[in-house]
């Protein structure tokens, strides 16, 4: 029997994101105790429905490579291959063992591989987190609230590993003293490498340690430059 874990953040109005990127709304277009205001009046029944107005980098989402990059040649989201975000993975938790700026080192991350006895999968996905993030951060100084990966760390898990996908709890797989600087190292190797990241990811301490399947399936945003996932670890597999 498996076991399903939730990875994703709540979708609502104000919900954390990166500054520079549109807030998160949400408004009932139609509620059941307002049917006389509905834009339609069923004989039968009341509805409800809402407008949802959210970034594609907003809630729990995948960046695609053409997020950053230019190029023509780069796949937007409905374009990413979809074995990409169904995946063998493991998740790595730091809290207590980095800053909260401050870059996770290509040291720090095998020490922690070393004492979990884990390989990041070949194809696969990396989670991981530093147990600072602040969920309800104020936009304008959420940078001091998590570390994220330095590039030595980043270069080996894509490059030498082959892991496809990197996420964490927080705004942005790049460290905070970088991203504060508008300096995303993990980003640009994403770029080069043509690989995806996740962000603003959740309760990846459930999993911290273990090996499981992990689920995160962008919409099919045409041209999309990323997308929102319900993120999921399907553990006992």
């Amino acid at each position: 029997m498996y076991e399903i874990i939730d990875l994703s953040q709540e979708i609502y109005t104000g919900a954390p994101r990166f500054p520079g990127h549109p807030a998160t709304e949400i408004e009932y277009v139609a509620r059941h105790e307002d049917a006389a205001n509905a834009p339609i009046k069923p004989k039968d029944i009341t509805y409800a429905a809402m407008m949802l107005h959210m970034c594609d980098h907003g809630p729990t989402h995948t960046d695609s490579v053409s997020h950053i990059d230019e190029r023509e040649t780069a796949p937007n989201i409905d374009q990413a291959p979809l074995e990409w975000f169904i995946t063998r993975a493991i998740a790595l938790d730091f809290t207590g063992k980095v800053e909260p700026m401050e870059e996770i080192s290509l040291q720090l991350l095998q020490d922690e591989l070393s004492s979990t006895e884990l390989t990041p999968p070949k194809d696969g996905t990396l989670l991981f987190t530093g147990g600072h993030f602040k969920r309800t951060y104020p936009t304008d100084d959420y940078l001091s609230t998590y570390p994220g990966l330095g590039y030595d760390a980043a270069n080996f898990l894509y490059r030498e590993c082959g892991v496809v996908n990197i996420g964490q709890d927080a705004p942005s797989i790049d460290a905070g003293v970088n991203t504060i600087e508008l300096t995303f190292p993990c980003h640009v190797l994403c770029r080069e490498l043509q690989r995806h990241n996740t962000e603003n990811l959740a309760n990846i301490e459930a999993v911290a340690g273990k090996e499981f399947l992990y689920v995160g399936l962008p919409l099919k945003i045409r041209d999309g430059t990323g997308s929102p996932v319900r993120a999921v670890a399907v553990m006992n597999l």
